[in-house]
């Protein structure tokens, strides 16, 4: 009769919690990386509900909805946390009023400001101003990543409500960063309002040119 020797039993204990550990950490792993993927899937599909299906559902010319996305990409990209919607409704009320031939799809530029959101302002204003230190040659004083957030998320948070905390967000963001972070959004809110018009102008052009082919070969009759 085979009597398991102290050999076998330094081999096998040891082999079964690594075993153990090892399904454990994987599990933790996985849990991660669901966690990771729900958070991902949830921010594009909020993205596309508030930021792409308003542009689909136009009903203006592509020009028309172009310079909507831009406006909106335009202060999206800009550190005015809290005022960006007013801002972009007083800019359409008075283009709308005294230039009417340039007025553009408010819908369109009220989705795309949303472009500045809980998910992605912490690294759009870290880019507005490492962008602003670079320009401004002030780029040995940048603060890192980590240490900006907190500050950022510290700024955020005031005790009062309403009109009143926005403004003293607001006093608390450009206490703390001043001029490097208007400076640097600048280029950001340029490009990305000019690359904005002509993607939405190109993509909508060719949707539409889709839907008559669509349309136009639905529309034919077959040869008998």
């Amino acid at each position: 009769m085979y009597k398991p020797s102290l050999g076998d039993h330094y081999h096998t204990i040891p082999i079964n919690k690594f075993t153990n550990f090892k399904n454990h950490t994987n599990g933790k792993r996985m849990q991660t990386e669901d966690r990771r993927d729900t958070i991902s899937k949830r921010f594009w599909r909020m993205m596309r509900l508030r930021v792409i299906m308003p542009m689909l559902r136009a009903r203006h010319s592509p020009e028309f909805t172009a310079r909507g996305v831009a406006i909106g990409i335009g202060f999206g990209l800009t550190p005015t946390v809290g005022i960006q919607i007013p801002i972009v409704i007083g800019i359409w009320a008075i283009i709308r009023a005294i230039a009417p031939r340039w007025r553009f799809n408010l819908i369109a530029s009220l989705a795309w400001v949303w472009l500045s959101n809980v998910f992605t302002f912490v690294p759009l204003y870290y880019a507005f101003l490492v962008t602003g230190r670079v320009i401004m040659g002030e780029s040995n004083a940048l603060p890192g990543y980590t240490t900006f957030g907190e500050e950022l998320t510290a700024a955020m948070n005031v005790d009062s409500d309403g009109i009143s905390a926005l403004g003293q967000q607001l006093s608390n963001l450009f206490n703390l960063y001043g001029a490097p972070m208007l400076v640097g959004c600048l280029p950001w809110a340029v490009i990305g309002a000019w690359g904005g018009y002509i993607w939405t102008n190109a993509f909508l052009h060719r949707r539409q040119r889709i839907l008559m082919i669509k349309r136009s070969a639905q529309g034919q009759v077959p040869d008998i």
